[in-house]
């Protein structure tokens, strides 16, 4: 279904970029760049403004240790998706 596709999606995003440079599994700073950049450009409008994006991980690095498990980038998912949802119900 289209659900599913979408939920896969976001687990294989975060999965592709995870591990590059540091441990597999998390997003390092870079990582977390480089994937908001690339996929999520128009719902994190931080630009390429990297403090921003340093501000950003670190508000959703829970056990502050300069990565982003999946746990933690879940947030921003579901941040993002609340934002979606608040839009549609503006439209509606």
């Amino acid at each position: 279904t289209e659900l599913e596709a979408a939920i896969e999606t976001v687990v294989t995003t975060f999965f592709t970029f995870a591990g590059q440079e540091g441990r597999k599994g998390s997003l390092s700073i870079h990582e977390f760049r480089e994937l908001v950049t690339q996929q999520l450009p128009h719902l994190l409008k931080v630009k390429k403004d990297v403090g921003s994006l340093d501000e950003k991980m670190k508000s959703l690095d829970v056990n502050q240790d300069s990565e982003l498990k999946f746990h933690e980038y879940w947030r921003l998912i579901g941040e993002l998706a609340k934002r979606c949802r608040a839009r549609f119900w503006e439209r509606s």
